[in-house]
């Protein structure tokens, strides 16, 4: 039988008790596993604060302006998927309802940023608005949840001084929008598949990715809690600092939530009963993390764009993203544009 070197790593390690490594895997970069032309119009560009801290981020070129079909492949586990998305320029100009408008997209726990740059083109052709995406928080030199990124991007929404700025985090980019939100008084919050709890949705990420492999056998809960415990002293965070409940009882601006009780990275019950009038929680079923955190439901759109343009719309509005296929589902790739 041939066993993969990464495997053999795990598993010695594991054997060895060694938290420390696993903390380190959790907190490093993934390569992304999607593959496909939809980068092409992405500017990387470096936001800074007065110190000189940056954070990366991806704004929209020139080429986002024309006519797009748009494709990529990647895994959920052993499964290939493809997406497929198409937009064209009409030439009749369209009503701009959020033109001086900001909104930043925040990716979430090992989210490929490449999964957001669809979302992007549309909300800017659909708004009007600057759309920048902010990669994931174990994309920077010393994993803090995010946290960090708040300085240079309050200092990015001074320069540019919108109107509105619209905070959209995904899964732990909640934490960052929410940080964001904290510091400017002009800001509305959109929380897909929000984490809670590090602790809970580290442990539900792995139970969903390896508790099936022959290593996971040799890894004890307490190897993953002293792994946890380890990334929040590195990170030099408390759970205090985490705790995005505590903070959406104290939120000031409008918040709209979005989760679902098949979502396991999260912990669905938690937002039944938030004390505060400034936040609005939908509730979904049937959904899990990854559909949660790419927007793959026309309900949960047509929601999360209402709630954007502060009007009713309606799922024809909405019938942007394209769909979503087995990579072998014929039938379902049929469906797909030409």
């Amino acid at each position: 039988m041939v066993v993969k070197g990464f495997t053999i790593g795990l598993l010695f390690i594991s054997l060895s008790g060694c938290a420390s490594f696993i903390a380190n895997q959790m907190t490093s970069p993934k390569k992304s596993n999607i593959d496909g032309n939809i980068s092409e119009w992405a500017v990387v560009q470096q936001l800074c604060d007065s110190n000189n801290y940056c954070v990366k981020a991806i704004g929209l070129g020139e080429l986002a302006a024309g006519d797009h079909s748009l494709e990529f492949s990647f895994h959920i586990n052993d499964n290939n998927k493809i997406w497929r998305y198409e937009t064209k320029n009409s030439g009749v100009e369209t009503a701009k309802p959020l033109a001086d408008h900001l909104i930043l997209l925040f990716a979430g726990y090992n989210q490929p940023t490449e999964v957001l740059y669809i979302h992007q083109l549309w909300l800017q052709r659909m708004t009007g608005a600057e759309v920048i995406v902010i990669p994931s928080a174990e994309n920077t030199e010393t994993f803090k949840f995010g946290l960090d990124y708040a300085p240079p991007i309050v200092a990015e929404i001074q320069r540019l001084n919108p109107e509105k700025v619209h905070l959209i985090g995904f899964s732990m980019g909640a934490l960052a929008a929410s940080e964001v939100e904290r510091k400017i008084d002009n800001a509305k919050l959109y929380l897909v598949a929000p984490m809670i709890d590090f602790d809970y949705s580290a442990k539900a990420i792995y139970d969903i990715l390896y508790r099936d492999k022959i290593y996971a056998t040799f890894i004890s809960e307490d190897t993953l809690e002293d792994a946890i415990q380890i990334v929040y002293e590195e990170s030099g965070t408390t759970l205090k600092d985490t705790d995005l409940i505590a903070k959406l009882n104290r939120v000031k601006s409008p918040t709209f939530i979005y989760v679902s009780d098949k979502d396991r990275v999260v912990e669905y019950s938690s937002f039944g009963s938030i004390p505060n009038e400034n936040v609005y929680v939908n509730f979904y079923g049937e959904l899990n993390h990854l559909e949660m955190v790419a927007l793959l439901s026309q309900d949960l759109m047509t929601d999360f764009v209402s709630d954007l343009l502060e009007r009713p719309v309606l799922q024809s509005e909405v019938s942007t993203l394209g769909i979503l296929c087995d990579f072998d589902d014929d039938n379902c790739l049929n469906q797909l544009p030409d």
